[in-house]
């Protein structure tokens, strides 16, 4: 699973950045003994402008099989395609122009050890941005290291102390998905939902996949609860009384 997040601060037909990616990806797998492999990570098939122009139309139809660049072994891979799979992290991805939601399908997978997102909009790459805190990547390819202005906050204090308590509890290889793990979830969203003066899922999605080693996928069912009850609608499962026991609590520990 990656732990290495970057991005350009770039939209639209930049080919420069597509081109200061694939150094910068370059770099890191020659100053790793585990890293061998950079996927140019699409869409789909037909969204490859850009690497037709920095590789030409022929070579980017034999990347789509694998082809090597200066010693490194390069592939191109479209979200549908790339699969994730049991190896050691080994592949440094370069997302090329997608969005949040792309980005976030893939991150989970254990055979990745960094990505790099080259926007197309920047708005629809600012929650996986926010979300990870991912570094932005200056021209010069250092890194800013100061902390990204537009990261998401932590929650409050309470929150965090019911999320603590619920990552305790749960088996978080599986998420929420156990029976047992789904109602005791529901049953803490409802109460924080009920007594907390907001309740804001990008922020908690955030906390739990940054502080508390959550997986993407798993946070997101988090989220999901959270914007069902926010949007105005309710989900089955979960306690309906004993609410606030559970949050005094939780503004005592």
């Amino acid at each position: 699973m990656a732990d290495k997040y970057y991005y350009f601060d770039t939209q639209g037909n930049d080919d420069e950045a597509y081109e200061r990616a694939l150094n910068f990806a370059s770099n890191l797998v020659k100053e790793s003994k585990e890293l061998n492999k950079i996927i140019f990570l699409v869409a789909s098939k037909n969204t490859t402008g850009w690497l037709e122009r920095l590789f030409g139309s022929q070579t980017v139809k034999k990347m789509f099989s694998g082809a090597s660049f200066l010693g490194t072994n390069l592939k191109i891979e479209t979200v549908r395609t790339y699969k994730g799979s049991y190896n050691n992290p080994s592949d440094v991805i370069i997302c090329c122009g997608l969005n949040s939601d792309e980005i976030f399908k893939v991150q989970d997978y254990r055979q990745i050890d960094a990505i790099i997102a080259i926007p197309w909009i920047k708005e629809n790459t600012e929650s996986w941005i926010n979300t990870t805190n991912a570094k932005k990547i200056n021209k010069d390819l250092s890194i800013d290291e100061a902390e990204n202005v537009a990261a998401y906050p932590e929650p409050s204090a309470i929150v965090k102390n019911a999320f603590k308590e619920l990552t305790a509890v749960i088996n978080t290889s599986t998420g929420i998905n156990h029976p047992s793990d789904n109602s005791r979830a529901k049953t803490y969203v409802k109460a924080l939902h009920k007594y907390e003066p907001e309740l804001n899922s990008d922020i908690i999605c955030s906390y739990l996949i940054n502080k508390l080693g959550w997986k993407v996928r798993h946070a997101d069912d988090i989220r999901k609860l959270i914007d069902t009850l926010n949007s105005g609608k309710f989900f089955k499962g979960g306690e309906k009384t004993g609410l606030q026991l559970h949050y005094k609590r939780w503004k005592n520990s």
